[in-house]
């Protein structure tokens, strides 16, 4: 009775991460491609749809989830059906509601998707949770490697316009699959000055900031900038695939062996970071902006474990919770700023440059952990 629990719960939570992840990242490396071609949207205008989508998720991850535990269940399951309706609806939008459906899709993620990795609280075996938790974060890099490449084939025969149509299955299931969530009713965990200030959470922090910051540019604005040099819809997002695909095998590689000293990865990860937004940047043929896309999907696949990793060795069980939730909240407000940055950066100096202008931010991440690191007892 206790194995068949447990495969339920595993089994739900891979599935329900697969299907939501690999929709929702159709919807935010897609989106900029549509608008700039249907509706003639210039680069600062696709920074703040992609700012919309995070402000949504931002809203009711941070928010409504956390301070509304009475009605989370129900909340939920109406927004894994508007979820379910609003993604194939994308298709058909006007240059108006397609900022209306962007924000439906980002609430509907930002609600169900903490609840998801909530649920493997349901489990009391500790190392049968931390598996269910690993499957979950593998779900997540599958459907980031399977999404992109179904896309590139149904790029093959149809316009942009018709993806998000061909991925309403997906919706369908995160609509049906969300009804079989358990919500235990969790505290919410008191957020202190104690955590922000503490060497740990400013680690992870600047860690994820140095390739968050790159990946929402690259997520928003790679597809249209190698679209204006000639490069079909198929082949960009053929290309995500590859940067989804690299990133998976560097988690598969932190789960076969896992972190000892947490500098090593980051050092390695913001070096690849730099050369790669160089490379791409200056990318002039297919074949090297696929694998400059490759390259930086490394670093994407190091940063988020590793800065998981530093707040779990920092933070002792009783304010892990605190520090977690308030690391996805900032996280998700450099989610927020980046694209409108990015974008407006992008009306000036152009796209390519756009992703120039963010290396100083990557060695200024390096130095400072670097500095920071060698204060750490645990690192």
């Amino acid at each position: 009775m206790k194995f068949a629990k447990e495969i339920y719960i595993v089994s739900l939570m891979f599935s329900l991460a697969f299907f939501l992840r690999g929709s929702n990242n159709i919807v935010i490396t897609s989106l900029p491609l549509y608008v700039k071609d249907y509706f003639s949207f210039d680069p600062p205008e696709i920074g703040i749809l992609a700012a919309t989508i995070s402000t949504s998720m931002l809203i009711s991850s941070g928010i409504i989830n956390p301070y509304f535990p009475k009605c989370r269940k129900w909340i939920v399951r109406i927004s894994s059906i508007a979820y379910g309706i609003i993604l194939p609806l994308i298709s058909f939008s006007t240059s108006i509601s397609v900022w209306l459906y962007s924000a439906i899709v980002g609430l509907a993620a930002g609600m169900i998707f903490p609840n998801v990795i909530t649920m493997s609280s349901e489990i009391n075996d500790r190392k049968t949770k931390e598996r269910a938790i690993s499957l979950y974060t593998v779900a997540l890099s599958l459907s980031l490697i399977v999404g992109p490449y179904i896309e590139s084939v149904i790029l093959r025969y149809y316009p942009i316009k018709v993806v998000f149509l061909f991925f309403s299955p997906f919706g369908i299931a995160v609509a049906v699959l969300s009804f079989f969530l358990k919500f235990p009713l969790s505290s919410r965990g008191k957020v202190s000055l104690s955590v922000v200030k503490s060497l740990p959470f400013i680690l992870a922090v600047i860690n994820n900031t140095s390739y968050d910051v790159p990946f929402a540019a690259i997520t928003t604005f790679a597809g249209v900038l190698e679209i204006s040099k000639g490069i079909s819809t198929e082949m960009v997002s053929l290309s995500f695939s590859l940067y989804f695909l690299t990133s998976f095998f560097s988690r598969t590689l932190m789960v076969v062996r896992p972190v000892n000293r947490v500098l090593i990865p980051i050092s390695i990860s913001l070096i690849i970071a730099f050369i790669g937004l160089l490379g791409i940047s200056f990318s002039s043929s297919l074949f090297q902006f696929l694998l400059w896309m490759a390259i930086l999907g490394i670093p994407h696949g190091f940063t988020y474990p590793v800065s998981l990793t530093i707040l779990s060795r920092g933070f002792p069980d009783q304010r892990i919770s605190a520090a977690n939730s308030l690391f996805f909240s900032l996280m998700s407000i450099v989610a927020v700023i980046t694209p409108l940055l990015v974008g407006y950066v992008a009306s000036l100096v152009g796209i390519s440059k756009s992703f120039l202008s963010l290396e100083p931010l990557v060695i200024f991440s390096l130095v400072a952990i670097t500095i920071l690191s060698k204060r750490s007892t645990w690192r």
